[in-house]
C-alpha cells in the first residue's frame, strides 16, 4: 500500500506539473516557474531584498542573486536603495513585471477556484484526513529539509 502511495504522490506532482506548464504556456510566460515566484513575491511584498526573498523562497542567497539578476536583464524587475538603508538592495516589479504578475494572479486564482470544486465533491470527514495527513507529512518533510541543510 505504501509503494501505491508513493506513486500516487509522483503522478500528482507530475500533474501538477503538467498542468502548471499548460497554464503558463497559455499566458505566454517564458519564464520558469521558479522565476514567476520570484515575480509573486516581489508583487506581493513590501520591501523584499536578497534576503527576504531567499527566505521566503527557501533557495540561497546566491541563488536569489541569480534569479532577480535575470529578471533585471529581462526588464521586469528593478534593484533601488531605500532612504532610510543606503546599504541594503531592495526589488520592485517594473510595468512589465507588474503585467506578468497580474496575469499569474488571475490564473492563480482560476486555480484555487477550479481545485476548491472538485475539493467540495469529498466527504467532508475524508477531508479532514487528508488535511490532517498533508499537515504531517509537511512537518516531516520541513525537518528532513533542516536535517539536509
Amino acid at each position: 500500500m505504501n509503494d501505491k502511495i508513493l506513486y500516487e504522490f509522483t503522478r500528482l506532482y507530475n500533474y501538477q506539473d503538467i498542468l502548471s506548464k499548460l497554464i503558463n504556456g497559455k499566458l505566454n510566460f517564458n519564464y520558469s516557474l521558479t522565476e514567476i515566484h520570484c515575480i509573486e513575491i516581489i508583487g506581493q511584498g513590501v520591501q523584499i531584498n536578497g534576503t527576504k526573498l531567499a527566505q521566503i523562497m527557501n533557495i540561497t542567497r546566491g541563488a536569489a542573486s541569480k534569479i532577480t539578476k535575470r529578471l533585471m536583464e529581462h526588464k521586469l524587475v528593478e534593484a533601488f536603495k531605500h532612504p532610510e538603508n543606503k546599504k541594503e538592495l531592495y526589488f520592485k516589479l517594473t510595468d512589465q513585471g507588474m503585467d506578468i504578475y497580474k496575469q499569474h494572479e488571475i490564473a492563480h486564482k482560476a486555480w484555487v477556484e477550479r481545485d476548491i470544486n472538485f475539493l467540495e465533491t469529498i466527504d467532508l470527514n475524508e477531508r479532514e484526513i487528508i488535511l490532517s495527513f498533508l499537515t504531517l507529512f509537511n512537518a516531516y518533510l520541513e525537518q528532513l529539509i533542516k536535517e539536509e541543510s
